[in-house]
């Protein structure tokens, strides 16, 4: 019996060691040259790579938000992979042979926004008189100033239609009463979407009805960023009763997605 297991030890030690090909080492090159290609835009997000030599395919991975952990987002034999995205983030890619992967991530590339978490309010024009009712968009800061004025060029104004309600309209900056400033278009989010809009759906010119129930509206602010439209996310949207006067205000902050691609990509953030 002890002649056996003796055997048997041998045999496993055998079979260990002729498995050792196909062992786990996470050693295979890390790749290199990850970005976004040209023909990526709006949705639609296209990486390229350099090729690893003698792998079986690569492993795509992405962080929702650009935070967390990797998440698989798919696999390829070759070096280009295209992503329907929902939101904004950042990817990264491994090697892979059988088992065996890239010792590292790749560097990453990302499609986030600036996230301009600082809130800004404007007033319609039934508030006081010195009260600020346009915005300008910046993509690291925004700017509130007086609709009224000729030399404030706003993107977007509040102005009430009709005096004694809860609802406000935005305005684009071009448009109405005080239309001296910049065009803009809204959009509505889709149901429970925050994290991107569509820059081939609806856009709603000259005005858009602000409701106590929105959350987000998407504005396009075309040319902002040489021949391709800027995009804003308001978000985390009051629309309250300004109370020492007859007016309303409106109180958000807001992302701005100025890749020169015309990515349309947001975090899924609504308050």
């Amino acid at each position: 019996m002890k002649k056996l297991s003796i055997f048997l030890m041998a045999v496993l030690v055998a079979l260990l060691a002729g498995c050792g090909g196909t062992e786990v080492t996470n050693d295979l090159p890390v790749v290199q040259d990850l970005q976004l290609d040209a023909t990526s835009t709006g949705r639609t997000i296209v990486l390229v790579w350099s090729a690893v030599d003698d792998v079986d395919g690569y492993k795509i991975y992405f962080k929702t938000d650009g935070a967390g952990d990797w998440i698989s987002a798919g696999e390829v034999t070759g070096t280009t992979y295209t992503h329907n995205a929902v939101n904004a983030g950042t990817y990264s890619i491994r090697a892979y042979k059988g088992d065996n992967h890239s010792a590292e991530y790749s560097a990453t590339v990302s499609t986030m926004p600036m996230v301009i978490d600082v809130s800004y309010s404007i007033y319609d024009n039934y508030s006081a008189g010195d009260k600020p009712s346009g915005f300008i968009f910046g993509p690291d800061s925004g700017a509130t100033g007086m609709a009224s004025s000729a030399d404030f060029l706003q993107d977007i104004y509040a102005y009430d239609e009709s005096k004694g309600d809860e609802d406000v309209w935005l305005y684009s900056g071009n448009f109405g009463t005080f239309g001296n400033g910049r065009q803009s278009y809204f959009q509505t989010p889709a149901s429970g979407v925050y994290g991107n809009c569509d820059p081939d759906g609806q856009w709603i010119t000259n005005s858009y009805e602000l409701y106590t129930t929105d959350s987000v509206v998407f504005v396009e602010l075309p040319y902002q960023s040489g021949t391709t439209s800027a995009y804003a996310k308001m978000y985390g949207l009051t629309v309250t009763a300004d109370e020492t006067e007859n007016g309303t205000v409106v109180t958000f902050m807001y992302e701005y997605q100025s890749n020169t691609l015309g990515l349309t990509l947001f975090t899924s953030n609504a308050i």
